[in-house]
């Protein structure tokens, strides 16, 4: 394998671990600080054919958005479906939605 592919991987796997390690320290900060509140889905969308979707959520009268990807309970979610989130109570724009979609 030449020398610039091998460091091709390299720096792939360090930006890998690098968003995996600070996906991990944002769900750590709302964890040591945890409110819920509902939220409802505004937009599905992809990126390289990976489905996303974004919500809206609003806490002390302020509007927060928050996205995650769209896979098990998620694969099903329509634009205006009401979802649980979760988030910092200390910074309302540090959110992730909560694993069961409400009816």
């Amino acid at each position: 394998m030449k020398r610039s592919h091998k460091l091709s991987i390299v720096y792939i796997v360090i930006l890998l671990t690098g968003l995996s390690l600070w996906q991990l320290w944002k769900s750590s900060r709302i964890i040591e600080d945890p409110a819920y509140t509902k939220g409802v889905v505004n937009e599905l969308y992809k990126v390289r054919a990976t489905p996303y979707f974004s919500y809206l959520y609003t806490i002390d009268e302020k509007t927060y958005k928050g996205n995650g990807k769209r896979y098990g309970e998620y694969e099903s979610l329509q634009i205006g479906d009401t979802i649980t989130v979760y988030y910092q109570k200390s910074n309302p724009n540090n959110s992730e939605a909560y694993i069961r979609k409400n009816k």
